[in-house]
């Protein structure tokens, strides 16, 4: 990739005209130490990157595998709004009900503990624009599923194991009505990450 923050910011621009987000392009965190470019969302639900994807997720790429979309249970919510039923669909993954983990393989915490989660599950929406705008760019798009953990949904346009040629987008997971949240910049010091330790406690019920 010859101009990382170019390509991620052309990307981002194409991104937001098809999903209900907008992306600030990031290249060093609030206390001002260097990271490698990436854009996140405003709600951090979606993140976009070049050669470098998130630190977690990369720590655990082991458990990553690549998976058809016809391997996701499709699964819609209604919901009472003030305008009449609020209905999202999403994509679930049926394998990861039920799935406990260690709260520190998702975010940077000096002393984690169990959690669980009774189901795993992306925005459809989210998802399947994100595929398209990746492979009309590149020809090619391809989802990557942690088997293990409740970790962002991965899309690459290059399979599992080999350079990504182009930008990789990362989705967040979701699970009984709130988003599990990933640490989900490229690289973070624990130095940064300690001021969100309180915040971090109520992303997981405590198994």
């Amino acid at each position: 990739m010859t101009d990382p923050v170019v390509e991620i910011g052309m990307f981002a621009e194409r991104a937001a005209a098809v999903i209900p987000h907008k992306f600030e392009i990031i290249t060093s965190l609030g206390d001002g130490t260097a990271i490698p470019p990436e854009a996140l969302s405003e709600d951090h639900t979606v993140g976009l990157y070049g050669d470098v994807i998130p630190r977690k997720m990369r720590e655990d790429a082991a458990a990553f595998q690549e998976i058809d979309i016809a391997d996701l249970l499709p699964q819609v919510t209604a919901e009472p709004g003030p305008t009449g039923l609020r209905v999202e669909w999403f994509l679930e993954c049926p394998g990861l009900r039920n799935v406990r983990f260690r709260a520190e393989k998702l975010q940077y915490l000096e002393e984690g503990w169990w959690a669980v989660t009774s189901e795993v599950k992306y925005p459809a929406a989210t998802v399947l624009a994100l595929l398209y705008v990746m492979k009309a760019l590149y020809g090619s798009a391809r989802i990557c599923l942690n088997t293990e953990t409740p970790m962002p949904l991965c899309l690459r346009p290059t399979p599992l194991g080999e350079d990504a040629r182009g930008v990789q987008a990362v989705v967040q997971a979701r699970g009984e009505g709130r988003v599990l949240y990933t640490n989900i910049h490229s690289e973070c010091t624990m130095e940064f990450a300690r001021q969100f330790v309180d915040a971090v406690r109520g992303y997981y019920r405590m198994s």
